[in-house]
């Protein structure tokens, strides 16, 4: 599983001459940086960077914000139809994401402003994968003893208040789990951000990637050299919040 990623990892600090040498280079030799630079300043890829995490970031917390008040509310709270809103919730997921592409595109196309704009992809990121996030974390609510917040009710504290002080850092676990699932679904999202944004200026590490290709050619130490970049801070917030996705599992499992 892992030998592909070290395959790209070394291919990355070859130098061209020796990409496709026989037998295979499993150890560079001569071994060079200089496709990361060539990658980082050359192609541009410092301003991708910085796109991508002024696009992620916001994302992620309107994502996690949103989906975790929508889960909380169906948790602990009785409205009439409550049930039959969370079907209508869930009945979203069986309709594929592709099918709503043009739809929201000839939306988005009718609003000049929010084409090549990235607050678009910021609000259509955060607002995403809402009802799977919502049907994920109910559970963890509605396994959560409600005698706590009945305490805190009784001292004074109001919903938002028991929400953030005594429902979320229990919550962490599966909100890290979430965090994750987030990160890894906007940061590596191609399609839609192609489609939106079509300044340079704009673009994000996937379609910079995408730009490294030539009409005729690849040079594969540098695009895999790109590669690495995009999937280093993907590492980082698996390393963070490794300890929170394992535990939501096993307790999900013990749950079940």
């Amino acid at each position: 599983m892992t030998f592909p990623f070290y395959y790209m990892f070394i291919t990355s600090l070859k130098e061209s001459a020796y990409i496709f040498s026989l037998p295979p280079q499993l150890i560079p030799k001569p071994m060079t940086f200089q496709n990361y630079v060539t990658v980082w300043k050359e192609a541009d890829f410092a301003r991708y960077f910085v796109n991508s995490v002024t696009i992620t970031l916001p994302a992620i917390l309107l994502n996690v914000l949103l989906s975790t008040l929508t889960a909380y509310g169906f948790a602990r709270y009785n409205f009439p139809f409550k049930e039959t809103f969370f079907s209508l919730l869930i009945a979203t997921l069986a309709v594929p994401g592709l099918l709503l592409i043009i739809p929201q595109f000839d939306i988005i196309s009718n609003i000049k402003w929010l084409m090549d704009n990235k607050v678009t992809l910021i609000f259509t990121g955060g607002i995403g994968g809402i009802a799977f996030n919502a049907f994920f974390l109910r559970g963890f609510f509605e396994a959560m003893p409600v005698e706590y917040e009945e305490s805190a009710e009784i001292d004074g504290a109001n919903a938002w208040q028991r929400f953030i002080h005594i429902v979320f850092p229990q919550a962490l676990p599966a909100v890290g789990a979430l965090t994750i699932m987030s990160f890894m679904g906007i940061w590596d999202d191609y399609f839609w951000p192609s489609l939106i944004l079509s300044s340079k200026n704009n673009w994000t590490l996937p379609i910079g990637i995408m730009g490294l290709k030539g009409q005729f050619s690849v040079q594969w130490n540098i695009l895999f050299a790109g590669t690495m970049i995009s999937l280093l801070p993907v590492l980082v917030i698996y390393v963070i919040f490794q300890k929170y996705f394992i535990q939501s599992v096993s307790e999900g499992g013990l749950k079940l």
